[in-house]
């Protein structure tokens, strides 16, 4: 039997596409020391279209 980790099981992003998932990210406001958003990071949003494919597959 696997145990099913309750933390990914409720988080708001399981089960998102990758542009709900940066909406998601979005809302934060994150900023990095420049005061570049997150969601314009290229490294992220490559990184969040490898997650969204991920759990596709």
């Amino acid at each position: 039997m696997k145990q099913a980790d309750v933390s990914i099981v409720n988080s708001p992003i399981v089960g998102k596409s990758a542009n709900e998932i940066l909406k998601h990210f979005n809302d934060y406001n994150f900023v990095d020391d420049h005061g570049h958003r997150l969601e314009f990071c290229e490294d992220f949003i490559e990184l969040v279209n490898q997650a969204a494919k991920d759990k596709s597959d």
